[in-house]
């Protein structure tokens, strides 16, 4: 049960993420990933099971993920800018 409680807060996690990384506001994608290296850090600080190395690739791997869902948010919030500017284009030539 602890696995599966686990997967889905990451889940949703992303699918926050991804929301915040396609809105018009940039810096509201890159709360997520300041929140989990911090989160991170503060395990690593008062948990301290694993070493250094161990925590700075689960760092590194986690903000790999979100920094590229994070990219791909912002294109598909560019891809529906053009296409609303297109359609405003084609409204007004009418």
């Amino acid at each position: 049960m602890d696995f599966f409680l686990k997967v889905m807060l990451f889940t949703g996690m992303l699918l926050i993420h991804y929301v915040l990384s396609s809105q018009k506001n940039v810096y509201l994608g890159v709360m997520v990933p300041l929140i989990f290296v911090a989160g991170m850090s503060w395990r690593y600080l008062t948990v301290d099971t694993v070493s250094v190395k161990a925590q700075l690739m689960i760092i590194g791997i986690g903000l790999f993920c979100l920094m590229a869902e994070w990219l791909h948010g912002r294109e598909v919030f560019q891809k529906n800018q053009g296409k609303e500017l297109e359609r405003l284009r084609i409204k007004d030539l009418k």
